[in-house]
């Protein structure tokens, strides 16, 4: 679909305003909510540091209250308990009793307080009283306790009990009292109650509030996670922003009373930015009405922009159908018009030129026949040339293609038969005794049976074993057949892992086959495999050759990570040409010292660089070692040390393909006549989403 530069124009002009009042606005809520954040966090500390600071203060005055009333009690001093509460006091209920026995010594009670509010007195008091009070064990090993003490419907109420220990005049205790009594909540509650944005909390230090109706619908246990962060952290106050039962909240708390007291004020982040959805929405409004406005101002700007444009482009069109007697008129007096007539004089130069070009063209059109006949019999003769070229080509690909099969194929072919050698071996040392015992178990049995039935059968079996002490022919004879039945059932075990391994092979022969089919482009199945399960699967491939002369494999594997992205078929190729390369070097020393002890190590590692975390392998045989002047060229097609029935020269190159084609390489290291010779692979670590696919 075509666009217009009117539309064009109208589209630019409405994106870049949209765009800069968009990102205005993102700007603006972003300021206004770190502004709103901070000034919370600002409320929520200040009204948890002065209601913290309110609380001990009221709570230190009670405690001292409560200390002195113990004491005169203990002195008998006549001052009344009114002059120690007065009416104005925050407590409202004292009483003094001991610790041991609970005897009451002695008690006080606001009356003016059950007046104020309406309360029956005698039964406020009981009920005040029978609801839960102090526990002894708490005070033993704290000396005091605080906790809600509001009834059901009645006033708030925080009851506070503190141990006095009465001593004597030489300082000796004596014993131990306990005063109990009940504070107002009233300013407390009204100090909690100052911001209608935060909700504001009392806890005790086992997490149950201060200040709530102890009803049977309280929800008193239920603990805030600022008092859960208080009881975890070492601050005496802080604020900080959590999320809780998928609602975010601003809040903070502060420690009261050495931390018997927990402060908790908090903000539902939602409420805290009503004002900040009011504000998008008024500035969405606004947008709209400017983009209005600059929508109506670009249309009348677009039309005296393109109506010259639209003249311009109906003339072009005219010429381009081949009418170059037009001329383009414009009124304009900008740009427009100097673009307007650079166009006429460019038509009138194309009509000049056409004129020229018809009368060469009538000239070319003779020179060409000429020159087409002289081209079509050079263009036989080329394209005989290429025929033959092509045929040569394919006769070079097809013996590359020969010679990599014959060698890659010559790796799982080795393989096949040295475990088809193992087979026989073992059909030979363990499966034809087995079977040779059950043919004379069958022969015996058979002859004793044919002479006389069963008894004869019977009395045979109960003759005493001459071969095991203690037992009779017939425990002999299940001995046997039960160690033979053990035998035969381990041999079918390596039966069907020796099938598995030559069907294996087999398949990686009739992939190497496949692949040399589509010359010399290397491409695989790339997935994510273990470095040190694939050299184990190399290891399982060769190890028959490597046991067969004697030659020992021992593993040195470090690398912590072993991830790679890579083909399993073409790195278990790659890596078994350079195992049968150590093999057959270490062969030839073989054969020259018969007591060589051939041993091939495999070790990986890990290292980084600056295009990040590799993986390497090294191989290191103790063989012959390669010659100073044949290290250099070891790498190149057709190159070989061995005799033309063990090397191609292909082996390596092919290899070092492969390993390339993964983002690695193969290097030749160093060697050591018969002491040293390593081969080194590298290869990147799979990165984490190629392996999680």
């Amino acid at each position: 679909m075509k666009l217009s530069i009117r539309y064009k124009f109208l589209f630019v002009i409405g994106s870049l305003l949209s765009a800069c009042l968009l990102i205005y606005l993102a700007m603006a809520v972003q300021v206004f909510k770190s502004d709103k954040t901070e000034l919370v966090f600002d409320l929520n500390r200040s009204q948890v540091a002065n209601l913290s600071s309110e609380v001990e203060t009221q709570l230190e005055g009670v405690s001292a209250q409560f200390r002195l009333f113990a004491l005169l009690a203990h002195a008998g001093q006549t001052l009344s308990a009114d002059q120690i509460f007065p009416e104005s006091s925050d407590v409202v209920f004292a009483q003094v009793q001991r610790l041991n026995d609970g005897k009451i010594l002695r008690t006080h009670a606001n009356s003016k307080y059950t007046e104020t509010y309406g309360l029956e007195q005698s039964k406020f008091w009981k009920e005040l009283l029978n609801q839960k009070s102090f526990q002894t064990e708490i005070l033993k090993n704290e000396s005091e306790q605080i906790w809600n003490a509001t009834v059901a419907q009645g006033p708030p109420l925080v009851g506070f009990a503190r141990s006095v220990v009465i001593e004597d005049q030489a300082g000796k205790a004596l014993e131990e009292w306990v005063v109990m009594g009940y504070i107002k909540g009233d300013r407390w509650i009204k100090a909690m109650s100052l911001l209608k944005d935060l909700k504001v909390s009392l806890f005790d230090h086992q997490g149950q509030h201060l200040l709530k109706t102890l009803d049977a619908d309280s929800d008193s246990v239920q603990k805030s996670p600022f008092f859960e962060l208080a009881q975890k952290s070492k601050a005496k106050t802080s604020v900080l922003k959590i999320e809780d039962q998928g609602e975010v909240w601003l809040g903070g708390y502060s420690k009261a009373y050495h931390g018997k007291v927990v402060v908790v004020a908090q903000a539902s982040e939602k409420k805290a930015f009503i004002a900040i959805e009011s504000l998008i929405e008024r500035s969405l409004i606004f947008a709209l009405i400017v983009v209005t406005a600059a929508f109506l101002v670009a249309i009348l700007m677009a039309r005296s922009l393109t109506n010259p444009i639209l003249d311009l482009v109906e003339g072009m069109e005219s010429v381009s159908i081949g009418n170059l007697d037009t001329q383009i008129q414009v009124r304009t007096k900008d740009e427009t018009l100097v673009l307007a007539q650079s166009f006429n004089k460019m038509i009138r130069d194309l009509k000049a030129s056409r004129s020229q070009l018809e009368e060469i063209n009538r000239d070319l059109d003779f020179k060409v026949k000429e020159r087409t006949a002289e081209v079509e019999e050079k263009s036989k003769k080329i394209q005989e040339i290429q025929e033959a070229l092509l045929r040569t080509t394919r006769l070079a690909s097809a013996g590359e293609i020969a010679g990599r099969a014959a060698h890659e194929v010559l790796n799982p072919l080795t393989g096949i038969l040295a475990r088809l050698g193992q087979v026989g071996k073992r059909m030979q040392q363990s499966l034809r005794p087995q079977v040779q015992l059950l043919k004379d178990v069958n022969q015996a049995w058979s002859q004793d049976y044919h002479q006389g039935g069963f008894p004869q059968l019977v009395n045979s079996w109960e003759k005493k074993s001459e071969v095991i002490p203690g037992k009779n022919l017939f425990e002999e004879d299940l001995l046997n057949l039960s160690g033979t039945l053990l035998d035969l059932e381990t041999g079918l075990h390596q039966l069907h892992s020796d099938h598995e391994f030559i069907v294996q092979e087999g398949q990686r022969i009739s992939k190497i086959v496949s692949g040399m089919r589509k010359l010399n482009h290397v491409q695989g199945d790339k997935k994510v495999f273990s470095g040190k399960e694939l050299i184990e699967q190399c290891t399982l491939i060769m190890s028959d050759q490597f046991f067969e002369k004697g030659f020992e494999i021992s593993f040195d594997f470090k690398a912590p990570q072993d991830q790679l992205l890579l083909d399993k078929d073409e790195f278990i190729q790659a890596v078994t040409n350079l195992m049968r390369n150590s093999y057959q070097a270490m062969c030839e020393t073989k054969i020259t010292d018969s007591a060589y002890k051939g041993k091939l190590l495999l070790r990986t590692s890990l290292f980084e660089s600056g295009e990040g975390t590799f993986w390497q392998f090294e191989l290191e045989d103790n063989g012959p070692g390669i010659k100073a002047a044949d290290q250099e060229r070891l790498f190149q097609s057709q190159f070989t040390t061995k005799s033309p029935e063990h090397g191609t020269g292909l082996g390596l190159g092919i290899s070092r393909r492969f390993i390339r084609a993964f983002g690695g390489d193969i290097q030749f290291v160093k060697s050591e006549p018969h002491r040293s010779t390593v081969f080194r692979i590298t290869l990147p670590l799979a990165r984490h989403q190629e392996v999680a696919a």
